[in-house]
């Protein structure tokens, strides 16, 4: 291994820039199929050993700009590319921004490698710059996470949701500290023949995946008494959803999978904008899911909420309903999606927004703890509130459990459902929170406080699913601290970057 690694070191040197940099974009590229649902590993662990190497090879800041661009922006059209399925609806109107979308993503990921690699740039080749890119790209890596309402999307820790063991640190350092670890343990191969570092992260990583190993070996996989719940996934395609015609229809579609053979369910659960009219003023259509539900069973749906009748004015709520039909209590999102809810500095973009609703969804006010019958607590989040970590629960009113109603329709048969479900199961671990997930065209699922996806509905199928719901877990370390334990970490390792870079400096001089 370290005689290849020396001989590839020494073939790359003498590779011109541009050369380095398409081939970092094709590694970048290949380097998405080490997440869901390919989960190819090796692929990430080649790519950031080729962009460590390049980047300590590296002699103006300007290769070293146009290096960690290249890998970045070909991660992130490979890995995100599945959005533009979006555009295609509606007989293709947006599909001449398919190009535009594209090429964000490519400066919106390339941003965000190339910074760091910049930031690490004034450290001495090897140990030092080493550490400074991964303290600095963890960094920006929780700024992906809020700056412009934040995009977290495959952040490099959520390549280990296939691998419970490891995952199970989620749970002390969230997904950033995973992405952190994991950053350290990829690129420390680009540093042989000094291997005791690629030994002491390996023996870290076989450290956390015994003590994942002892905590799964726990679990019982208990369930809340007297809890049981169907997922309605209708698969109703995209092009249907917002067709007046075809209302009824896609109604009727989800009162009949609803009300076959639940004599036993207790809570009844549709997906985001499942219910076709608006629920707290058309009483008529409202009355309907009375035949959905059985005595004394709860409903819970996504549907679009009327906050000011005059003005118009809508929220993409989850709504909760009792066996009579009666609205018993409701959730407004509170973060929206931009260019798909909402236009941003709508007076200057005189563009429409993809979901066609002539006026802008309004956000809710935030994060909330619902209390519903018979059953225990949950916090509700709807489409992608799911994946921004430490930002899923009301922490003073602590739920018992996650629900994530989606409309994943938009994206078609592609990676995106699969990297939103994976994205679900780490918020779960995080927490310590089962997770349960209802869309309209799948993944479905229900996962456990590990992690561990018990049931589930494939893409593309329309079905029920029948479950019960996982007992929770007593509060995670990282659902108590957050992100700080994460962020003191990069930091000690930013600390530890600047005195090597000093002693390295200290030898030379001497």
């Amino acid at each position: 291994m370290k005689r290849i690694l020396l001989s590839f070191q020494s073939y790359i040197k003498k590779m011109p820039s541009f050369k380095k940099s398409v081939l970092l974009f094709l590694l970048g590229g290949c380097s998405a199929f080490s997440f869901a649902p390919y989960y190819l590993l090796f692929f990430l662990l080649i790519g950031l050993t080729c962009l460590m190497s390049f980047l300590n090879q590296a002699q103006t800041k300007k290769q070293t700009a146009l290096f960690s661009f290249s890998f970045g922006a070909g991660l992130g059209v490979f890995s995100l590319k599945w959005i533009t399925n979006a555009f295609l609806i509606d007989g293709g109107a947006f599909s001449i921004f398919i190009p535009v979308a594209l090429l964000g993503f490519a400066l919106f990921m390339g941003l965000f490698f190339m910074l760091p690699a910049i930031c690490s740039f004034f450290f001495k080749k090897g140990i030092a710059k080493w550490l400074a890119f991964s303290s600095f790209f963890a960094f920006f890596e929780w700024v992906r996470s809020w700056i412009f309402t934040g995009f977290p999307w495959n952040q490099i820790g959520n390549i280990w949701t296939t691998f419970l063991p490891f995952l199970q640190t989620a749970s002390l350092i969230g997904v950033l500290g995973l992405s952190l670890i994991t950053l350290l343990f990829f690129t420390s191969f680009a540093l042989l023949p000094k291997k005791r570092y690629v030994i002491l992260l390996s023996l870290i990583f076989c450290l956390f995946s015994f003590g994942g190993t002892l905590s799964l070996i726990e679990n019982k996989n208990e369930m809340v008494w007297g809890v049981h719940l169907r997922l309605v996934q209708p698969n109703i395609p995209q092009s249907y959803k917002w067709d007046k015609n075809k209302a009824q229809d896609n109604y009727n579609q989800l009162l009949t999978l609803s009300r076959e053979k639940n004599q036993n369910i207790t809570h009844v659960i549709w997906p985001e904008s499942a219910l076709p009219f608006y629920p707290d003023i058309d009483e008529v259509e409202r009355l309907r899911l009375m035949g959905a539900l059985r005595q004394g069973s709860v409903l819970l749906a996504g549907g679009m909420r009327i906050i000011n009748l005059r003005k118009r004015e809508l929220a993409n709520s989850l709504f909760v309903f009792d066996h009579l039909a009666n609205i018993i209590g409701y959730y407004d999102k509170s973060h929206l999606v931009p260019f798909g809810e909402y236009v941003p500095f709508r007076e200057v973009l005189k563009i429409d927004k993809i979901v066609p609703i002539p006026a802008d969804f309004k956000k809710g006010s935030g994060l909330q703890t619902l209390f519903i019958p018979k059953a225990p607590p949950v916090s509700p989040l709807v489409c992608y509130e799911v994946i921004f970590s430490g930002h899923v629960v009301n922490k003073e009113k602590r739920p018992e459990w996650l629900l994530n109603i989606t409309n994943d329709a938009w994206y078609g048969i592609s990676a995106g459902p699969y990297q939103h479900l994976s994205i679900a199961q780490m918020r779960a671990v995080e927490e310590g929170l089962p997770l349960v997930r209802a869309t309209n065209n799948g993944v479905s699922a229900v996962i456990n406080p590990y992690g561990e996806i018990i049931a589930s509905l494939p893409l593309g199928k329309q079905g029920v699913l029948d479950t019960s719901l996982p007992r929770s877990n007593p509060p995670t370390l990282f659902s108590k601290y957050g992100n700080t334990l994460p962020l003191l970490m990069i930091f000690m390792i930013f600390i530890f970057a600047l005195l090597t870079n000093r002693r390295e400096k200290r030898y030379q001089n001497q």
